[in-house]
């Protein structure tokens, strides 16, 4: 498989990850490469916004919860005693009593029950959306208001991944995943699946600490990454936050200054690195995509490119 997977993600909301999600899945598009853009911050899916697209083709996600069936359990216990998230209470000589909120939908007392007192049921939590916009196909998640458990959507976008990739292992040249931010499950089940990892930063304290906060997770994963610093004109201090970012080994790939075409482009939903957009070609911001995305295309290409 020659697909290149490359996740864009932050140690904290509001980096601007998706911005460079968004921008840099445009660029490789701008190079007639066949390009996937999934977005898996699905608590807050945006990127259809900034490409100035809607969602489309929603598909539900089913999520399984256990139903107990007491004319056929004979209080045995197997299943509570082997629940690893503890969703299900029993009192010894009575009938388990399932906790639903704390299922984590793994079918493991389903699986176990000797006497099948337990079956199947299942309700939505959330859905897919595929679409194709500005000739790159989008892929979203949401997780339903009011559900928490986000990493079964992602679940779901990555084993569509997957099953798309083993299926036609030609139809993308490249994949870009759009984490959720912070360091939790969610992200990691993103990371997981990538064969590049950029961090999404600000030139703040909270950028900073959270940045090395998804650092420690990005190695424990023992994924090769590099650092983008956004709105690097923020407070007038980018060297010495870049200085600091080379003391503790962080890689730069680039940074992205404060301009007002980025805003723009925010507003219309319209990437500003788009060949269709009508943006300055010469200003601030649209200089430095071209710069981040020279530096990622050679960073691709030393770890060897397709």
């Amino acid at each position: 498989m020659n697909t290149k997977i490359i996740a864009v993600t932050g140690g904290k909301g509001g980096t601007g990850k998706t911005l460079i999600a968004v921008n840099f899945a445009v660029m490789f598009k701008n190079l007639n490469k066949k390009v996937l853009l999934i977005d898996c911050d699905v608590d807050n899916p945006n990127t259809y916004l900034l490409l100035g697209g809607k969602l489309e083709n929603p598909k539900e996600v089913p999520f399984f919860l256990p139903e107990f069936n007491n004319d056929k359990c004979t209080k045995c216990g197997l299943c509570s005693k082997n629940c690893i998230a503890h969703a299900i209470l029993q009192v010894k000589d009575q009938y388990p009593i399932p906790m639903l909120t704390l299922c984590s939908g793994c079918k493991l007392c389903y699986k176990i029950c000797p006497d099948n007192a337990i079956e199947p049921s299942s309700k939505v939590i959330g859905w897919t959306y595929e679409t194709r916009i500005r000739n790159l196909d989008l892929w979203v998640g949401e997780l339903k208001v009011g559900e928490a458990r986000s990493a079964a959507i992602i679940e779901k976008l990555i084993e569509n991944m997957e099953r798309e990739l083993e299926t036609n292992p030609n139809k993308y040249d490249v994949i870009i995943l759009d984490t959720a931010p912070g360091a939790h499950c969610d992200v990691e089940k993103s990371l997981s699946k990538a064969d590049y990892v950029i961090c999404v930063t600000e030139p703040t304290p909270f950028g900073a600490f959270d940045l090395r906060r998804i650092m420690k997770l990005i190695n424990l994963l023992g994924k090769t990454t590099k650092t983008i610093i956004n709105r690097s004109s923020l407070l007038g201090n980018k060297e010495v936050f870049m200085e600091n970012l080379s003391e503790d080994g962080i890689s730069v790939l680039g940074d992205i200054p404060l301009d007002k075409d980025i805003v723009n482009s925010y507003a219309k939903g319209v990437p500003i690195m788009d060949n269709d957009a009508n943006f300055d070609t010469n200003g601030k911001g649209y200089l430095a995509f071209l710069e981040n995305f020279k530096n990622l295309r050679q960073w691709i290409n030393f770890h060897g490119e397709t």
